[in-house]
């Protein structure tokens, strides 16, 4: 293969010598996408199978989007993330990790501690910045470790610190689902408009889980998960936040 090239098959440009047939991650550093953040070549073309496939060999998704799921909180808090990239949030749900900026970690760790001192959950709702859509929602589940980060997202100078987060649902929800759910404290806006790591008032956030949970969603970044051989990186090694 020549010196880069473009894989049909992951959609990724390797600008450099062709180390073979590598899926991304385990490949470092990581090539960036040549695609837009929702292009279907990250999808499957049979949305479900990969899916399965998710669910059976990461253990951690295998409630993922459960039809048990309580939403039936009387208090909690919820915060907006934004991702640059589609393979972050990818990666976040393989790999039970996210980071922030400087002082959305910051914003985020206070809010984690008040919320375990309050003995409430904090969801996040994560959205791809230009996509249109939220792709889903985890729980805060840990504390921000700001003297280590997770160095495989793209981009990866520019992200500091770690924390581990659980996912509970993984759905595209088109901003149109979301649009008449308005946050006075941002100016009367909509929660699509909202920026990353800004914090949800409550019945906001309660609204939005009922939609997650309902939703009938045709395509998830679950149909992401290839069932094919390669190697991973070790969750042990990259998760222990």
């Amino acid at each position: 293969m020549p010196y880069g090239y473009y894989s049909y098959f992951y959609g990724y440009s390797y600008m450099g010598p062709t180390p073979g047939m590598v899926h991304p991650d385990s490949y470092y550093p990581f090539p960036q996408p040549l695609y837009s953040p929702l292009t279907p070549s990250f999808r499957s073309r049979t949305p479900g199978r990969n899916a399965d496939y998710a669910r059976k060999y990461y253990s951690h998704l295998a409630r993922v989007n459960s039809p048990d799921t309580t939403i039936d909180y009387k208090k909690a808090r919820f915060f907006v993330i934004k991702s640059f990239t589609e393979d972050n949030v990818h990666k976040s749900m393989k790999y039970q990790v996210w980071s922030s900026t400087n002082e959305g970690n910051k914003r985020l760790n206070d809010a984690y501690h008040k919320s375990v001192a309050e003995k409430v959950p904090l969801f996040l709702f994560f959205s791809v910045n230009g996509s249109k859509q939220f792709v889903g929602v985890a729980k805060m589940a840990s504390e921000v470790d700001f003297k280590e980060g997770f160095a495989h997202w793209q981009q990866d100078r520019k992200w500091t610190g770690k924390f581990k987060v659980e996912w509970i649902f993984i759905k595209d929800i088109p901003n149109k689902e979301f649009k008449p759910i308005i946050v006075p404290s941002n100016e009367n806006k909509s929660v699509t408009n909202m920026k990353d790591a800004q914090e949800i008032p409550f019945e906001s956030g309660i609204k939005m889980l009922e939609i997650f949970k309902s939703y009938e969603a045709e395509l998830s970044l679950l149909d992401g998960f290839e069932p094919v051989s390669y190697t991973h990186l070790t969750l042990p090694t990259i998760c222990s936040v």
